[in-house]
């Protein structure tokens, strides 16, 4: 008699399918970003920082994005590579400029408070 899988333990595999990354996938646009902070380093201090946000942006991009548009576009191996290192480092450029971004705009905010309160 064939022993059926628990529900339980479907559940947990389906996870884990979801969470891990095709390994090449994940390399290359974790390279992406890490090559983007490696090549624009930003103040020694807050290199760490910015290279540990690298790497959380590159494994984001290679669990949700890469995937998904190597599907949709039909991309063979190689070219969904090519594009996971692309998306890696134009994300973590786009996340440094939005960053920018909102925190000129809290600035601005900040002072236009502290000026109408004089």
């Amino acid at each position: 008699m064939i022993k059926q899988p628990s529900f339980k333990r479907l559940m947990i595999e389906k996870l884990v399918s979801m969470l891990v990354v095709d390994a090449e996938l994940a390399g290359s646009s974790i390279a992406g970003t890490v090559t983007e902070s490696l090549v624009h380093p930003r103040d020694k201090k807050y290199f760490l920082r910015h290279f540990l946000r690298a790497m959380t942006v590159g494994w984001l991009l290679a669990t949700f994005v890469a995937p998904a548009v190597a599907h949709r576009m039909e991309l063979s191996k190689s070219e969904s590579v090519a594009v996971a290192f692309i998306g890696g480092y134009a994300g973590i450029k786009l996340l440094n400029a939005a960053e920018t971004v909102a925190i000129n705009k809290i600035l601005t905010k900040k002072d236009e408070n502290e000026d109408s309160q004089s």
